[in-house]
């Protein structure tokens, strides 16, 4: 490391002799050649980091040249060398801010996707990881890069050596879900959501595969491989898009969700779908809502409005299996919209609940029309306006004996007049009422109520 401190004139000899030793030795059993690797990889990490970046741009190139020999011998199943060899890419990825290096390091690992993809197991991690990384940089040449190189991944690679990269699907997953939240660039991120519908397919397609792998999911039950390292990974992902994303990227990773949803929900579990809806609930968590009430009220009015109407449709849709375990969640979460302050959500609440008994109401058991009624019921509880009734017992009571009094006989001429002082108290109170009672009405009751008219009290 001291020959390579010089910023001007760095000597490179001893680096290049560590390259040299690096290739000789390759050949050594794995479990030799990971001890050594241990120090030299270490090495390459300082260095590729150099602020010098001709230094940094050798130790790189190195690094490439070393891996793609490293690569040529493949892996055994259930070794973990190529991830150990392929960690120092991650490493200058992370601390390397240099853009002439970051870019270096994303055709470095294109270049052995492109020319090694079958021999690569473990190291798919890796090179995720770099992508993951590159996925929210603000350069476009390095995320346009990246982006091409797991565009490539998904939509060739997958198709032809799935099964070596089962161990790192989520990650794939997770790196598409990276690119969809870059808010520079939205082209991106529309075509990143539809390689994660993408990877919808190979997962419905190739079931059997992801049930035999065995690694470190090993407690998990065979049938149960399938949701958690194929589905789970892609609908959470889609979840998270939808809490991190503007409008138009997270309208359509709902509608991308949803679709996998009703397209491939007749091969789930009973219990997939509890751990499902969880995942879909959280569109409604209030500690996720944005805290300025602009950007709240847009999340309810699209949002989460999209999403109720989305959760009633794929519930009828698969009514049989979902009635007996999701039935009473679906109805608290229409009662939560249908007390929110948004009038709109409120509405299509309740618009939800009543497509909901329309259109599964004959599969009603006795029991299930029970809790129906109970949802109905404290759904008119919470939503009755007893402010507002208060409100209108005052105008019947203050009203109609003033008007009686202003025209009661035959020849209708007012009582009072604005002139009295009687006309002046009663005013003045009614309007005292109002501003008492709609302080404790909700936005959009309060937005309704005028002060009464002050013709009631002349004469017409």
């Amino acid at each position: 490391m001291d020959e390579l401190a010089s910023a001007h004139q760095p000597r490179m000899f001893s680096l290049q002799k560590i390259v040299e030793i690096s290739y000789y030795n390759m050949n050594r059993i794995r479990l030799q050649w990971s001890r050594i690797w241990q120090v030299i990889g270490d090495h390459f990490n300082k260095v590729g980091c150099n602020p010098n970046e001709d230094v940094a741009i050798f130790a790189v190139d190195s690094l490439r040249q070393l891996s793609m020999k490293f690569l040529e011998k493949g892996e055994l199943a259930n070794f973990r060398f190529q991830k150990d060899f392929l960690r120092p890419f991650e490493h200058i990825m992370k601390k390397n801010r240099s853009p002439t290096i970051r870019d270096m390091v994303i055709r470095c690992v294109a270049q052995m996707v492109n020319s090694q993809a079958g021999n690569i197991r473990s190291g798919w991690k890796n090179i995720f990881s770099v992508f993951h990384q590159a996925a929210a940089d603000h350069d476009e040449t390095i995320v346009e890069l990246a982006f091409q190189t797991t565009g490539h991944i998904v939509l060739n690679t997958f198709q032809e050596h799935f099964a070596a990269a089962i161990d790192s699907f989520q990650d794939a997953v997770k790196c598409l879900s990276e690119f969809v939240c870059n808010a520079a660039f939205p082209d991106t991120s529309m075509e990143a959501i539809r390689l994660i519908r993408h990877c919808a397919r190979y997962v419905s397609d190739r079931p059997q595969a992801l049930r035999e792998y065995t690694s470190d999911d090993m407690n998990v039950a065979p049938g149960d491989r399938v949701w958690v390292r194929g589905w789970f990974p892609i609908l959470f992902e889609l979840s998270c898009i939808v809490n991190r994303c503007k409008l138009d990227v997270r309208t359509r990773g709902l509608t991308v969700m949803f679709e996998i949803m009703r397209s491939y929900g007749h091969s789930f579990e009973k219990h997939w779908w509890h751990d499902l809806f969880r995942i879909v609930f959280r569109i409604f968590d209030n500690m996720k809502l944005p805290e300025q009430q602009t950007e709240k009220t847009e999340w309810m009015t699209t949002t989460c409005n999209h999403a109720l109407y989305a959760i009633c449709d794929v519930f009828t849709y698969f009514y049989e299996p979902l009635s007996d375990i999701l039935l009473q969640d679906v109805f608290t979460q229409l009662q939560w919209c249908v007390r929110q302050d948004n009038e709109q959500l409120a509405r299509s609440g309740t618009n939800c609940l009543e497509n909901l008994v329309i259109l599964n109401g004959d599969k009603f058991s006795p029991e299930v029309w029970d809790v129906t009624c109970c949802c109905m019921k404290e759904i008119f509880q919470n939503t009755c306006p007893h402010a507002y009734v208060l409100l209108l017992h005052i105008y019947i009571h203050t009203y109609k004996p003033v008007y009686t009094r202003l025209y009661e006989g035959s020849s209708r001429t007012p009582v009072l007049t604005r002139t009295s002082s009687s006309y002046t108290y009663i005013y003045t109170l009614i309007n005292q009422y109002i501003e008492v009672i709609v302080k404790d009405l909700p936005e959009h009751l309060s937005s309704r109520v005028r002060p009464p008219p002050t013709h009631i009290y002349t004469h017409l």
